[in-house]
């Protein structure tokens, strides 16, 4: 019986660890070869979770958005983008320079450092009406009011992982509902 006890603790125990990645999925997170697909109860649970910090960011980006004329549309694709990318939080690290809440690169022409760290001019210029940055934002992206979300986010991130965002669709329409 002690056997079976230890299995399934430790059955439990891994269980409880890969939840925990899914959850996290942020950039430090293992490839998104190596990623389970996250579940819709995954994601529910992940949104419950949210910290004081991950709400003001999202409460943030929605706002931008919306002082901006940004349609509902294009706040959801903000939202699922800063999920996949940070998890809703503002980092102050990511892959090569890449920082905050979309995980901009001062490299690539996103600001300098505090600037990408900044959530106000991150979301401006995610969603491209941020006049100090030279990539194309979200409205720049020619037809992206009818892309799929995940395809749209990708067109702005050009990310290694092009399939990553849409599984935050689910996610974001709820936090939109909770705080637009």
């Amino acid at each position: 019986m002690k056997t079976l006890t230890r299995i399934s603790t430790t059955t439990a125990i891994a269980a409880g660890i890969a939840a925990v990645g899914v959850l996290a999925s942020g950039p430090a997170m293992a490839t998104e070869g190596t990623k389970p697909a996250v579940s819709p109860k995954a994601q529910a649970a992940a949104q419950q979770q949210l910290n004081p910090q991950q709400i003001e960011n999202v409460k943030t980006i929605i706002q931008v958005g919306k002082d901006n004329n940004i349609p509902r549309q294009g706040i959801k694709i903000a939202l699922m983008t800063a999920q996949q990318e940070s998890t809703l939080l503002n980092l102050n690290y990511g892959d090569r320079d890449s920082l905050g809440l979309f995980q901009q690169r001062p490299s690539a022409g996103w600001g300098n450092p505090a600037q990408v760290q900044d959530p106000v001019f991150a979301a401006k210029s995610f969603y491209g009406v941020n006049p100090a940055v030279s990539p194309n934002g979200l409205l720049q992206i020619p037809g992206w009011e009818t892309m799929a979300p995940g395809d749209a986010a990708q067109a702005v991130q050009a990310s290694a992982f092009p399939n990553a965002y849409a599984k935050w669709g689910g996610m974001a329409e709820d936090l939109l509902n909770q705080y637009f």
